[in-house]
């Protein structure tokens, strides 16, 4: 979305009537947002007009009258479900409008690589090549240890007003009744409605929670970077998955004196680590960063990854589309198709033979099966 030119907005500003000083004021808004590659908003109405949401829906959300939030369980590689917290379908647009808009002025360390256009698993594996070490380690409820207040000082940090500033915030988090507001926390001075007594979080499956997220880790990235190039070590985040690699000489205790100090750094930004996910791989071990086999030159797909695509193949030539949906337990056989056709994607960027000879034999059986490529 462009701007209007400083001149005709004032030109027409005043003819409307408006005040010079609002004006003024209005343009260095505008000035220090779109200095930073921030769309201007000026207030909670402007935003509604811009997104084409209702202000009064917006203000019961920013007033926490109301919690447009469907809670979703999505299952899990080990056999647990994944709480995802989907908005509803005004706000969803508003959320991918912050994220497109507003979002891509937030800074990132380069130690990220997660939610980011351009960036990927793979190029995050990459940076591993060549280790003889690995240490893996999980930040333990990543999203739901973000709050509303820092969300807001990264709005603010934009250039937004602080009133708009926490609307923001509030549009990007969901308020949990387990989390009271602690008095420590009165970074802006709220008046009613929006004074509350619960914090928001970030929502794990909002548009904006995954940019967020990188935005408020900047700091602790950078201290993590940090700590591994003054050891000689290769570091990297994929949302909460963190990634130490080492390719020289090393060992068990220094892994676990590692471990601790990245504890330390995480605890003092108000994270905490997984314990339960704590991982040392010395020399021979098998090493996997993110789903992906990493080797000395190279990165390769994980053999059961692409046996579960070759199971799926031959039981769809075998037994049938709705048959294998069904034996495999998906809600539906467009689902099982989505699901084959993303692995298969996912494979195609690691290993292109493998994938192009899955992509034939998949859409073969699909055919044979009554279905067109597009899956229905």
């Amino acid at each position: 979305m462009s701007v209007p030119p400083s001149h005709l907005y004032r030109r027409e500003a005043l003819r409307l009537g408006r005040d010079g000083a609002t004006v003024d004021r209005a343009l260095e808004v505008e000035a220090a947002i779109a200095g930073n590659g921030a769309f201007p908003v000026y207030t909670l109405n402007h935003l509604a007009a811009i997104t084409g949401a209702s202000w009064r829906y917006l203000r019961e959300i920013v007033s926490r009258e109301i919690d447009p939030y469907l809670d979703i369980s999505r299952p899990k590689g080990d056999g647990s479900t994944r709480p995802i917290s989907s908005p509803e379908p005004i706000l969803m647009d508003v959320q991918r409008w912050i994220l497109r808009e507003i979002l891509p002025a937030c800074r990132v360390d380069r130690a990220s690589y997660a939610y980011q256009r351009g960036r990927s698993i793979l190029e995050c594996a990459n940076r591993h090549l060549g280790s003889r070490w690995l240490v893996k380690l999980d930040i333990h409820d990543f999203f739901d240890s973000i709050f509303e207040e820092q969300v807001f000082r990264l709005f603010v940090t934009i250039g937004y007003p602080r009133l708009l500033s926490l609307e923001l915030a509030r549009l990007c988090t969901r308020p949990n009744p387990e989390t009271s507001i602690h008095r420590r926390y009165g970074l802006y001075r709220e008046k009613a409605p929006y004074a509350v007594n619960v914090r928001g979080r970030l929502p794990q499956g909002g548009p904006t929670s995954g940019a967020l997220a990188n935005a408020v880790m900047l700091e602790a990235d950078a201290e993590l970077r940090s700590l591994a190039q003054k050891r000689g070590i290769e570091y990297t985040r994929y949302s909460d998955d963190l990634t130490f690699s080492i390719g020289g000489d090393f060992s068990r205790q220094q892994g676990t004196a590692l471990i601790s100090r990245v504890g330390g750094i995480l605890e003092k930004h108000g994270f905490a680590l997984h314990r339960a996910k704590t991982r040392i791989l010395p020399p021979g071990a098998r090493k996997v960063v993110l789903g992906l086999l990493v080797g000395e030159d190279r990165v390769r797909l994980l053999p059961e990854f692409k046996r579960r695509i070759e199971v799926h193949v031959r039981g769809v030539a075998k037994f049938g589309v709705v048959e294998h949906a069904q034996h495999r337990h998906f809600d539906s056989v467009l689902s099982m198709i989505n699901h084959v056709d993303g692995c298969i994607a996912f494979a195609e960027s690691v290993d292109l033979a493998f994938a192009s000879n899955a992509r034939e034999s998949w859409n073969t059986a699909l055919r044979n099966g009554g279905y067109t490529l597009d899956g229905s």
